[in-house]
C-alpha cells in the first residue's frame, strides 16, 4: 500500500521547513525524492534514502560520503514510520552536527502529518460509505439488504434496529453548506445512526429509535444547532430496512405540508401532519371545482374573518368558549359567523361531514 504521495510529501516538506530553516526532502519506499524544498530535485533517486530503507535506521552523510552517493548531499536521513513500518525517508540538508538536535523533531513532525492524513482519509472514506448506504436505503430501486448490512458492518454499524428518517433542508438565505452543517449534526448522533447527503443537498439522518419521544428529543437538539439554517422533517419509525424509503418520503411530505400550514415552525413531525398528508393525497386527485364553495369565504384573495373563524373552529375542536376566546369575540358573534359560513358555502361547520369538506377545502387552499 502506498502511504506517501507527491502531494502529501510536499505538505510534509512545507510543514517541517517551518520548524527548521533547512531544505527538507521526502523520499518514497523506492528512494525517489517526491517532495523537496528544491523543486529541481523531485523524481531524483536518493542513494542515502536507499541505505535508510535497507537498514531501517538513520544515516548521517558528510561532505566526503556525499561525493559517492547519487542524489545525496550532506545531511541526515531518517526513516518515516507508520504502524511500525518504514514507508519512506525524510532528509534534512546541512552539516550533520548542526542539525542533529533537530532531526528527531522533524521526523516526528513528518510522521504526525502522515498519521493525520491517514486518519482524515479514513474518516472521509467512512463518510462516503455512509452516504452511499443512506442513499441506497431511501431512494427508489431494488434493495440488496444483505449487501448493505455487510457494507455497514465495515464501519461498525448494524442495520437491525428500528430507525426513522430525518431530513434537513438548508434554507435559501442560510450561509452554510450541507457538509458544514452535517459536521455539527454528527456531534449529536449516536454510534449506530447513519447520515448522508442526497443529490439535492438534503441532509438525511437515519436515526436509531424506538418511539416518538426519542425522535422529538433529538429533533429539539437538531433545532438548536440549525436555527435559521435548515428546516427539519421526520418520518415514521421503520422497523424494517425496506420501510425507510417510506419514512424518508413522509419526512419530506411533513416538511412540505408543515412549512405551508405553519411557516414559523422549523421542524415537522410526520405524526403531527399525518391527517393533512393523507388528505392532501386525496384532494390532489379530486376535481378542484368540488371545493369552489370555499372561494366565497375568501376576502379578495386574502383570509378574512370567516376564514379565521373556520380555522379557529377546527383548531379548537368545536368548543365554542375556546373559539370565542381565541378570536376575542362574544359567543353570539361566533354563532353569527358560523351561520354566515353555512349561508355562504352551504356547509355547516357544526356538522361533522360538512366540517370535513370545509377542512379539505381549507387545506387545498393552504398547500396550493
Amino acid at each position: 500500500m502506498q502511504f506517501l504521495t507527491y502531494e502529501l510529501a510536499q505538505e510534509i516538506v512545507e510543514r517541517t521547513m517551518k520548524i527548521l530553516n533547512q531544505n527538507i526532502n521526502v523520499m518514497n519506499e523506492a528512494g525517489v525524492i517526491i517532495g523537496s524544498g528544491e523543486s529541481e530535485r523531485i523524481n531524483q533517486l536518493h542513494d542515502g534514502a536507499l541505505l535508510v530503507l535497507e537498514k531501517g535506521e538513520s544515516i548521517e552523510i558528510d561532505d566526503t560520503s556525499a561525493v559517492g552517493m547519487k542524489g545525496s548531499r550532506p545531511g541526515i536521513n531518517l526513516p518515516i514510520l507508520f504502524n511500525d513500518q518504514v514507508v519512506g525517508v525524510i532528509g534534512i540538508t546541512g552539516e550533520p552536527k548542526q542539525i542533529r538536535n533537530y532531526a528527531q523533531l522533524v521526523k516526528m513532525a513528518a510522521e504526525l502529518v502522515l498519521e493525520q492524513s491517514f486518519l482524515l482519509e479514513r474518516v472521509q472514506w467512512k463518510q462516503r460509505l455512509q452516504n452511499e448506504i443512506v442513499n441506497q436505503l431511501i431512494l427508489e430501486g431494488d434493495l440488496n439488504e444483505e449487501a448493505l448490512k455487510q457494507r455497514a458492518g465495515f464501519i461498525g454499524i448494524g442495520l437491525e434496529q428500528s430507525r426513522a428518517a430525518i431530513v434537513m433542508e438548508i434554507t435559501d438565505d442560510a450561509q452554510v453548506t450541507a457538509q458544514k452543517l452535517m459536521r455539527a449534526v454528527q456531534s449529536e448522533m449516536s454510534k449506530n445512526d447513519l447520515i448522508g447527503v442526497t443529490y439535492n443537498d438534503e441532509i438525511v439522518i437515519l436515526k436509531v429509535c424506538e418511539n416518538k419521544k426519542e425522535i422529538t428529543l433529538f429533533l429539539e437538539r437538531l433545532q438548536k444547532i440549525s436555527t435559521g439554517k435548515a428546516l427539519i422533517g421526520s418520518g415514521s419509525i421503520a422497523t424494517q430496512l425496506n420501510q425507510l424509503k417510506a419514512s424518508f418520503y413522509r419526512a419530506k411530505r411533513a416538511m412540505m405540508i408543515g412549512r405551508k400550514l405553519h411557516p414559523g415552525t422549523s421542524f415537522f413531525l410526520y405524526e403531527t401532519y399525518q391527517l393533512e398528508i393523507m388528505l392532501s393525497k386525496v384532494i390532489q386527485n379530486v376535481d378542484k371545482t368540488a371545493f369552489s364553495f370555499y372561494d366565497r369565504l375568501l376576502d379578495q384573495g386574502k383570509k378574512g374573518e370567516m376564514i379565521h373563524t373556520l380555522e379557529a373552529y377546527i383548531n379548537e375542536g368545536g368548543e365554542l368558549n375556546k373559539i370565542a376566546e381565541s378570536l376575542f369575540i362574544h359567543r353570539n358573534t361566533l354563532r353569527y359567523r358560523l351561520d354566515k359560513i353555512t349561508e355562504l358555502t352551504g356547509k355547516d361547520p357544526r356538522n361533522a361531514k360538512d366540517l370535513m369538506e370545509l377542512y379539505m377545502a381549507n387545506l387545498l387552499h393552504d398547500i396550493s
